[in-house]
């Protein structure tokens, strides 16, 4: 039977958001964080009245059995529904905690299996086309070019590579500091020689300002995502690239790829990704598996030990262990 008295009734929908939302900003989340949750409920409320359920009267059996079926039937995507069901996972689990709610009806909530979709990553040809793009005689070109090493070296977001400020280049530990959010913590992202020098030329052009933005445009402004985003598109366009989604993230995928196939650690990789979760770093292996595959054939120690090997007749007795 459904239990009409679930959620306090001092409490309707609309003043439940707002409570939740409220604790999402003294928390201190990220505004994007913020907006998807705000557009992720209000999603889930178009569909408590596609379904004629009232707010009082959900628990978990209407959660499982009407909304999520109704998402389903909509025609949204296993990842879009699971990234709706994470945001409704903690609104309930915040209703009850704060004594607004019997009890979580969220808690029982889990994500679908997804097959792990293929990552876009740049070939070794693509990336001497796009870095040979730039004049880098001009102060524009060259801080495209030193932005697109920046992001094959780290492997780090566009946010946060255009939210770079001078202080978080760390010259002498090789590293950069890197702020995951508004006022959040930080991690630091090795950099490797190469691309510290080139950094290291590129400060010294841009030369003293009356901002610590690292990347700026001709006119001594932050040169922001929009600008970065574009120049990549641009770049890409010009070297031909097809077959290949053109993006700053490609540049992300691309270094993980490179970092796993020259036999880095996943918990490294993880930390300077800055997963919060290792199953999101490990989908990299999966999705370049067949890669490490040919690897493996390339380097196999038996393979190249083969000819000295004696070769194994079926007939010789196994030797006990």
């Amino acid at each position: 039977m459904q239990n009409q008295n679930h959620f306090s009734p001092n409490v309707d929908w609309n003043h439940a958001v707002q409570l939740f939302l409220q604790d999402c900003k003294s928390r201190n989340l990220a505004k994007e964080t913020i907006r998807r949750y705000r557009n992720g409920l209000e999603k889930f409320h178009q569909h408590l009245a596609i379904q004629k359920l009232q707010w009082p009267a959900l628990d978990s059996t209407l959660l499982t059995h009407h909304i999520i079926p109704s998402m389903l039937e909509e025609g949204l995507s296993l990842r879009t529904v699971n990234c709706n069901l994470c945001i409704y996972k903690e609104f309930f689990k915040f209703l009850y905690g704060e004594g607004l709610a019997a009890s979580d009806i969220g808690m029982g909530l889990k994500p679908f299996k997804l097959q792990p979709s293929m990552a876009h990553t740049f070939t070794d040809e693509h990336l001497q086309h796009l870095f040979a793009l730039p004049n880098r005689a001009t102060f524009t070109g060259f801080r495209n070019y030193v932005i697109m090493l920046t992001l094959l070296d780290t492997g780090i977001r566009l946010k946060e590579l255009a939210n770079l400020q001078i202080p978080d280049v760390l010259m002498e530990e090789g590293s950069l500091r890197i702020l995951q959010g508004k006022g959040r913590k930080s991690r630091l992202v090795p950099i490797q020689l190469f691309a510290i020098n080139a950094l290291k030329r590129y400060i010294q052009e841009r030369g003293a300002l009356g901002h610590n933005s690292l990347w700026v445009t001709l006119e001594n402004e932050p040169f922001q995502t929009g600008g970065i985003r574009m120049m990549i598109s641009r770049y890409c366009a010009a070297a031909n690239i097809q077959g290949v989604q053109c993006s700053c993230h490609t540049f992300r995928h691309t270094f993980a790829k490179k970092y796993v196939m020259n036999g880095g650690d996943i918990f490294t990789l993880k930390s300077i990704l800055g997963h919060e979760r290792i199953e999101t770093t490990e989908m990299y292996v999966e999705l370049f598996a067949r890669d490490l595959n040919i690897q493996h054939e390339k380097f196999s120690p038996i393979e190249h030990l083969a000819e000295e090997l004696p070769f194994y007749r079926a007939e010789e007795s196994e030797v006990q262990i």
